[in-house]
């Protein structure tokens, strides 16, 4: 995997969230595209719009040596814990894990999308991974391949990522960012909690001592007030 520095991550946090309504655009076209991908009746009633699926059914079909290099899979040490222990893991495996995440996420509960921005930003990666793994699969479709290519292209859009970039990088950046997120997101939910359980003793002293500084302040004015009447007596007298 391409090394990357987590320090020199140029992203800002606040303003993928600020820009989030134009990203969901994009979440919105690749889920739409991904359940075209998995849709058999789809393949068989719209007219395939793919270009390398109109030559090759199946990824076996296609050489290597005549694929472009998006096409061609990648060797990639996956981040900590994205699939738990690697080592014994096969390309099969991590292909079907990555497909459930995705499925998951964008397809089933795409209507949380917004709630949990920092799962979404983060499971990109599980659709780079999906992508990448179904290259090294020799039975994968061709046609569901130029689709999700199109998906991933979108998802990228969202923190910049070039098209042309490996996956591998995309992948860390997106891992990177959504762990970045997710501790932004567990801060304030901690936050929140605090702000929700005062203690009812203490929100009932604090109500007295406010009150009680009323009393003072209103009692103040009304001795100021009082000596004043009293001196101008004094000074008709």
């Amino acid at each position: 995997m391409t090394k990357f520095d987590y320090n020199v991550l140029s992203i800002n946090c606040n303003n993928l969230i600020k820009n989030y309504k134009n990203y969901l655009i994009y979440f919105i076209i690749a889920s739409f595209l991904l359940s075209l991908s998995y849709s058999a009746v789809a393949k068989e009633k719209k007219e395939k719009t793919c270009v390398y699926c109109k030559k090759y059914e199946k990824l076996k079909d296609w050489p290597e040596s005549e694929r472009p290099k998006a096409f061609i899979y990648e060797e990639i040490n996956y981040p900590e814990k994205m699939f738990g222990k690697q080592s014994g893991k096969s390309s099969k495996s991590r292909q079907a894990e990555a497909g459930k995440k995705v499925f998951h996420r964008f397809v089933k509960s795409k209507k949380t999308l917004n709630k949990y921005q920092h799962l979404m930003i983060r499971d990109m990666a599980y659709f780079e991974a999906l992508f990448n793994e179904m290259l090294n699969d020799k039975k994968a479709s061709v046609e569901t391949l130029e689709g999700l290519k199109k998906g991933r292209e979108a998802m990228r859009m969202s923190l910049q990522i070039s098209p042309t970039a490996s996956s591998s990088e995309a992948i860390i950046k997106f891992w990177a960012t959504g762990k970045m997120l997710t501790k932004a997101y567990k801060l304030n939910k901690k936050k929140k909690k605090k702000k929700a359980k005062v203690d009812p003793e203490i929100a009932e002293r604090a109500a007295v001592l406010a009150n009680l500084k009323k009393q003072i302040a209103i009692a103040r004015v009304n001795a100021q007030r009082a000596a004043t009447i009293e001196a101008q007596k004094q000074i008709e007298k």
